[in-house]
């Protein structure tokens, strides 16, 4: 059975690779082109589009796994059932599960390593990645961290700590200094929304210093001509939910649950990075059943559309739950792991068929 598994795994993890490299590389040269159109503005230059694209090539990888595993599984096996090789092993009496668990043990390996990629080696080149190119195009006004971003605007220097967009932030802090970067004052506002040329401020907070100590005022909102430039607050690229890490989600939910506020997003984002490994699994395991029934002697294209739909169905029923958790109040749990779940009763079922 040894030998068995490792040809099999052998296979699998091939023709994963190279449909991994395939995807990636679609997917790499439409994000170039995205991202010629910035390129002179500031000063990001093509080489540095380049290196951004390269630093964000590992999450890219991250993200493809599972429509990779489910074609370069389906592909793989389909091969062998094409060359009679699966008969072959049939005949020697190993069953279909049997065949399917050394397909999963090949999938396993590498979803570990997409596992790490993803949480470890991903999140620190991502985090260069979006630096690099904030600082590029903003000429160094802004830059981006895990806790918000900070813009520079004239003498001051501003924190959004969340950026629902370039005209709406939450938990925003002012740090005005002087011609001699000596600080005058400090003013933090629960929101500001930019409305025509006005910014509005709501719930202000400021402390003023002076050499005589500080003074502390208060006001429910006020109005402001200018606050800072969206366009390079735009150019910060705010990081995404799935970006983040495991642990890093973890404690924005408990943050935020402790502030008594709207985590929903976040509990769904945390699960479904849990849920993704045992996804990718999933579709190796769906690709076994298609290899010995009707993809058996198919055409690679066909193979590839099978695999293409079967995918997008996982991908549709997934965004079909996600709302639902805002409109129902489904748990976030349960609507990260039901799509999984269907595909996986669905493949079992399929393989508990094939004869």
């Amino acid at each position: 059975m040894n030998i068995i598994d490792r040809y099999i795994g052998k296979q699998i993890m091939l023709t994963i690779g190279l449909v991994a490299f395939a995807l990636l590389g679609v997917d790499v040269f439409f994000y170039l082109v995205n991202e010629l159109r910035f390129v002179g503005k500031g000063d990001y230059t093509f080489a540095a589009a380049l290196l951004f694209i390269l630093l964000t090539i590992p999450r890219k990888l991250y993200i493809i796994f599972p429509w990779a595993a489910l074609l370069g599984s389906l592909l793989a096996l389909g091969n062998l059932a094409k060359n009679s090789e699966l008969v072959a092993m049939r005949a020697a009496a190993i069953s279909v599960p049997r065949i399917a668990w050394s397909a999963l043990k090949a999938g396993l390996l590498l979803t570990i390593i997409m596992f790490i990629c993803g949480e470890i080696i991903s999140p620190t080149t991502e985090v260069w990645a979006q630096r690099k190119r904030t600082l590029a195009l903003s000429r160094g006004q802004a830059i981006q961290t895990q806790h918000g971003v900070w813009v520079r605007h004239n003498n001051e220097f501003i924190h959004a700590g969340i950026v629902k967009q370039p005209s709406e932030l939450l938990d925003v802090t002012r740090y005005n200094f002087d011609q001699k970067l000596q600080l005058q004052v400090v003013e933090h506002a629960q929101s500001a929304t930019k409305q025509k040329d006005t910014w509005h401020l709501e719930n202000i907070r400021s402390t003023a210093f002076n050499e005589h100590g500080t003074v502390t005022t208060a006001a429910d909102q006020t109005q402001i001509p200018e606050l800072l430039d969206t366009e390079i607050l735009q150019a910060s690229a705010v990081k995404h939910l799935e970006r983040l890490t495991l642990i890093n989600l973890w404690r924005v939910i408990k943050s935020r649950i402790a502030q008594e506020l709207n985590a929903t997003e976040y509990q769904r984002a945390f699960w479904l990075k849990i849920v993704q490994p045992f996804a990718a699994l999933v579709m190796i395991f769906l690709s076994v059943p298609f290899a010995f029934g009707p993809l058996r002697s198919a055409s690679l294209g066909l193979k590839i559309l099978v695999g293409v739909l079967v995918g997008f169905s996982f991908h549709t029923l997934n965004s079909i739950f996600g709302p639902l958790t805002a409109v129902t109040g489904l748990s976030p749990m349960l609507a990260a792991v039901i799509p999984t779940s269907v595909f996986l009763v669905l493949g079992a079922w399929m393989v508990r068929r094939v004869r």
